[in-house]
C-alpha cells in the first residue's frame, strides 16, 4: 500500500484516496528535482563568471521558473505531510468536536481556494498555449512550457487538500506526520 494506507484492507474510497497521496510523492520529489537544478544554473553561473568570463544569461530566468514549479509541485506533499505553516494554538485549545469542526471547515475553505489558483494557472497556460506567448526575456521560452508545472502543481495540492478532507470525513488524520523530514521546530 501507499503513502497513506492503514492497516485494514483497501476499499474503493481509501484506493482513490492513496492514489492521489502517491501522486503527492511524486510531486515532491519534481520539487526537489526543480531545487536541484536551481543549485546546478546557480553554480554554474557562479563557475562560468569567475572562471571562465561567461555569463549563462538564461541561469536566473530559468531559476525563477523552477522556484515557482518546486513551490506548487511540492506544496501537496507538504499538505499530506503536515509540513505546511499551520497555528494550533485554537485547535488544542477547544474541545475535539469543535476542533474538528475547525479542521474540516478550513479544509474546506482551502479546497475552494486551491481549485480557483487551479482553474487561474490553467487558464493562464492554455490562453498562452493558444497565443503562442513567449517570455520577454533573451530565452524567449514558450511560456505555456514555465505555466504548466505551475497549474499540475495547483491541481496536485487540489486533489491533496480533497484528499485530505475524505480522511478527516472517515475519522482518520488529516496529516501523516511519518512523512515528514527532519525535526519539528517549536
Amino acid at each position: 500500500m501507499s503513502v497513506g494506507s492503514s492497516d485494514r484492507p483497501p476499499d474503493p474510497v481509501g484506493r482513490v484516496l492513496d492514489a492521489i497521496e502517491e501522486l503527492s510523492l511524486w510531486g515532491g520529489w519534481a520539487s526537489a528535482v526543480c531545487i536541484a537544478s536551481i543549485l546546478g544554473l546557480i553554480v554554474a553561473e557562479v563557475v562560468g563568471r569567475n572562471l571562465f568570463n561567461v555569463s549563462l544569461y538564461f541561469a536566473w530566468e530559468f531559476s525563477a521558473y523552477l522556484m515557482g514549479a518546486a513551490f506548487l509541485l511540492g506544496s501537496a506533499y507538504a499538505l499530506r505531510a503536515g509540513a505546511q505553516i499551520r497555528v494550533n494554538v485554537l485547535l488544542e485549545n477547544v474541545p475535539k468536536p469543535v476542533a474538528r469542526f475547525f479542521d474540516l471547515f478550513s479544509t474546506v475553505c482551502g479546497i475552494a481556494i486551491a481549485a480557483y489558483l487551479t482553474w487561474a494557472l490553467g487558464e493562464m497556460t492554455w490562453f498562452s498555449w493558444l497565443r503562442e506567448s513567449r517570455s520577454p526575456e533573451k530565452s524567449e521560452i514558450l511560456r505555456w512550457i514555465t505555466q504548466f508545472p505551475l497549474a499540475l502543481g495547483s491541481l496536485l495540492f487540489t486533489l491533496q487538500a480533497i484528499a485530505r478532507l475524505g480522511r478527516l470525513l472517515r475519522g482518520e488524520p488529516g496529516d501523516d506526520a511519518s512523512l515528514r523530514i527532519g525535526q519539528d521546530i517549536e
